[in-house]
């Protein structure tokens, strides 16, 4: 595997790589604010549309019963795995594939784009055969009562069945960005919350087939995105894949996991934390607990976690591009944009989350009181620290888009395995059932630090190569 190179090239390299053949893109030219709009917001919507399927899923879900809400939020968790594995393969190959082409790498960067689809592929028909081989024993491990265990498995496989595409849809929906096309990305995950509204309309209210219908809906829908391929396959595009690119180079797909193992680690944390908190929520306080962890989760957390997850993918061809060229004014002017938005974007939107954390809650609760209750409770505290965590996942993405790996995987997994976990089984033995909600924004005071300090340096590197 390629060791990335961490620092800018002297000033000769860099006349040399401008002298280069360059893929001709807008990435290079383009007013970076304006540029960073379109992307970002563009991957904001996109992501925030697909949270939006799982808001329209979540009124529908109101209306079971406590024990299929408790089944559903386990279920639910492995399409956080759909994610996990969507954003290793799509924001690694992603990076690879922009830094390729900012060195007019044109033809390398297509082989990389077509070997990531077909090993997408393959390894995620294998995880979904041992999803439905060990389901029981899965959805028991992810935090399933013994009474709630038969709605779990009974949600959650058609996920597994449907695993594959809905990897590869992510992966799609990361790489149309790249090609440039962020509002078809966007446009993609808008047809599949429409879909998801009429179909949950049509299973669970017309024909009245509850919790399949709710699973049927989110498997069609958030599949949709995949027939982006025909865009790879026919579009005015360089990307095309070809049927060779099923002669795998481990080398490339090493280069290409290596890269997106930051946002990977990331997911793979939290998919971890989803089922410690299921755990001891379980333990703690019962299902109520559970159902309201539900709610956060899959619906109002998950919502904010998806759009500051766009917003980061919208970043990243620019700085791949830019850094690629050797474009290094252009890269910090674009961190430093992104930086700002992301604070002004999660300030406002934590804080009409916050303001309006009763009729939003009363969405999802079906007008049962206790759930009602806790759940604005823990929307406020869940959620009034979110804006950290969007920018420590952008800063982590700015350096993955470099592929500086060390660097954004430090800064993802040392927030969860060094606060993260630890408050999680420490707080509740002063607050019981309480400190377990509260070691998640408590985390997120010392994960921001941390990111900070990366970012102070590199922004110290970016100034004395400017005077070099």
């Amino acid at each position: 595997m390629e060791v990335a190179n961490n620092h800018p090239p002297s000033k000769t390299e860099q006349v040399e790589a401008q002298q280069k053949p360059t893929y001709d893109s807008e990435l290079g030219t383009k007013s970076i604010p304006l540029l960073y709009l379109r992307f970002a917001l563009a991957g904001i919507m996109a992501n925030a549309i697909l949270g939006v399927v799982a808001v329209v899923d979540g009124y529908f879900v109101s209306g079971f019963q406590e024990l299929e809400v408790e089944g559903i939020g386990i279920g639910f968790t492995v399409m956080v795995i759909t994610r996990m594995l969507g954003v290793l393969f799509g924001v690694g190959a992603g990076a690879v594939i922009s830094l390729r082409l900012g060195k007019g790498k044109s033809e390398e960067a297509r082989s990389i784009m077509g070997q990531t689809l077909w090993f997408t592929l393959f390894i995620s028909i294998f995880l979904a055969l041992l999803g439905l081989v060990f389901e029981n024993q899965l959805m028991t491990l992810f935090g399933a009562s013994e009474e709630s265990l038969p709605y779990a498995v009974q949600y959650s496989r058609l996920l597994w069945i449907s695993l594959p595409v809905t990897i590869l849809a992510v992966v799609l929906s990361i790489l149309t960005n790249i090609d440039e096309k962020p509002v078809l990305s966007m446009n993609s995950w808008l047809v599949a919350a429409a879909v998801a509204g009429i179909l949950e309309w049509i299973m669970v209210e017309k024909y009245d087939m509850g919790m399949m219908g709710s699973s049927w809906a989110n498997t069609i829908s958030q599949s949709i995105p995949v027939l982006l391929i025909f865009y790879f396959w026919f579009g005015k595009t360089k990307l095309k894949p070809k049927m060779m690119d099923m002669m795998i180079n481990l080398k490339s797909i090493g280069e290409v996991i290596w890269t997106g193992f930051a946002s990977f680690s990331s997911q793979f944390m939290m998919f971890f934390a989803i089922i410690f908190f299921n755990n001891l929520l379980q333990s703690y306080g019962g299902g109520l607990h559970v159902a309201a962890f539900t709610i956060q989760n899959g619906y109002i957390t998950n919502l904010l976690a998806l759009a500051s997850l766009g917003g980061m993918t919208g970043l990243q061809p620019i700085i791949s591009y830019n850094y690629g060229a050797g474009n290094y004014d252009r890269v910090k002017q674009a961190i430093k944009i992104g930086l700002i938005f992301t604070v002004s974007f999660f300030v406002v939107v934590t804080a009409i989350m916050i303001i309006f954390a009763d009729p939003i809650v009363t969405f999802f609760s079906s007008g049962n009181p206790e759930l009602q209750q806790l759940g604005i409770w823990t929307t406020v505290v869940f959620n009034f620290l979110f804006t950290l965590n969007a920018v420590s996942l952008l800063i982590s993405g700015y350096f993955e888009s470099q592929e500086r790996n060390w660097i954004a995987t430090f800064i993802n997994v040392s927030k969860m395995l060094l606060f993260t976990f630890p408050f999680m089984f420490i707080f509740p033995h002063y607050w019981g059932v309480e400190g377990i909600w509260y070691s998640t924004p408590a985390s997120e005071i010392p994960g921001i630090l941390i990111a900070i300090y990366f970012i102070r340096r590199e922004f110290k590197r970016l100034k004395d190569t400017a005077l070099t």
